[in-house]
């Protein structure tokens, strides 16, 4: 016979193991990836864009750009991420996005100091050469970026697609490198940068 004791140890253990059980009807995210293959985009080269959706529109572009500021007396090479209508980025005041590690959480709503924009352009870096003194120096916060992550968000039919485009600068080489993209093909889920 059974005692008392086995008995109630036995429930125990299976509410314990049922109570440990994973719920698997929780929404994951099924992401969609793009390989990039090493792409650079350096001044005169040409730019590159990215269909992240695949609705037929270019979404996230990448370029260069030359600037003159005569009274400061230097010139500009930006490398810039730009957004089109519906594909949003993170901007602060400062006017700059995050730079994002690998598991950072990519959020669907705003986050921090960092606010959901579309249409947006954004320097990512800029090499400043002075011509009244001769120096040349680098500027923004993606100018020593190693794998590191530009997050976007597109809106559709009012729900939020979140993703990430991996890049690396070279400043030796004045060049920044795409590795890889990825989109989440779940609305309104909050993402992790690389995964």
């Amino acid at each position: 016979m059974i005692s008392k004791i086995q008995l109630f140890s036995a429930i125990s253990l299976i509410v314990l193991l049922f109570s440990c059980h994973r719920d698997d009807t929780a929404e994951q995210p099924r992401m969609e990836y793009f390989e990039l293959n090493n792409r650079e985009i350096a001044f005169g080269l040409q730019s590159y864009s990215l269909d992240v959706n695949q609705d037929g529109r270019k979404d996230i572009r990448f370029y260069t750009q030359l600037v003159g500021d005569p009274i400061a007396q230097e010139e500009k090479v930006q490398f810039i991420v730009s957004s089109s209508i519906g594909v949003c980025l993170p901007v602060n005041a400062d006017e700059n996005i995050p730079v994002l590690n690998k598991s950072d959480i990519i959020w669907v709503k705003d986050f921090g100091s960092y606010q959901w924009f579309e249409l947006s352009a954004i320097v990512l870096t800029q090499k400043i050469v002075s011509s009244a003194t001769g120096t040349i120096r680098w500027d923004g916060m993606w100018k020593n970026a190693a794998h590191k992550f530009v997050s976007f968000q597109v809106q559709s039919t009012g729900r939020k697609y979140n993703g990430w485009v991996e890049l690396s600068t070279d400043t030796v080489s004045e060049k920044i490198i795409l590795h890889r993209a990825a989109i989440c093909k779940s609305p309104d889920l909050d993402i992790y940068a690389g995964n």
